[in-house]
């Protein structure tokens, strides 16, 4: 069904998520940080990335920096998940190219409705 990779520092939440994923008959890897997120990107190939911004090591905006710069990763759809609701911090996520952006707490049949929109 897709191929989604998941990047949060937030252990229970990255937990809750990535077993209502699986339910919905998504393949999810978990990254618990930015730099696992980037070398996920490159080993598991994902249909989507779901990026938090507040992460040790490395932020999601710098994770997403890197992978719009990498050629081989640069198409694929990021989706920002995160608690960062201010209109700059959206509109920073938008500069890099990221696909879309939602604020924490969300509604999670929107997040599935998103999802799905970009593994067509």
């Amino acid at each position: 069904m897709g191929r989604i990779l998941l990047v949060d520092d937030d252990q229970t939440f990255s937990s809750i998520l990535c077993i209502g994923l699986k339910n919905k008959g998504y393949d999810v890897e978990v990254a618990a940080d930015g730099v696992e997120g980037l070398k996920k990107a490159s080993a598991f190939r994902p249909d989507l990335i779901v990026l938090d911004v507040n992460m040790p090591k490395l932020s999601g905006f710098d994770v997403a920096m890197r992978l719009k710069e990498d050629a081989e990763l640069r198409d694929i759809p990021i989706l920002m998940l995160t608690a960062l609701s201010q209109d700059a911090n959206i509109q920073r996520g938008y500069s890099l190219g990221v696909e879309d952006y939602l604020s924490k707490p969300f509604n999670i049949e929107h997040l599935y409705l998103k999802i799905k929109k970009y593994l067509k």
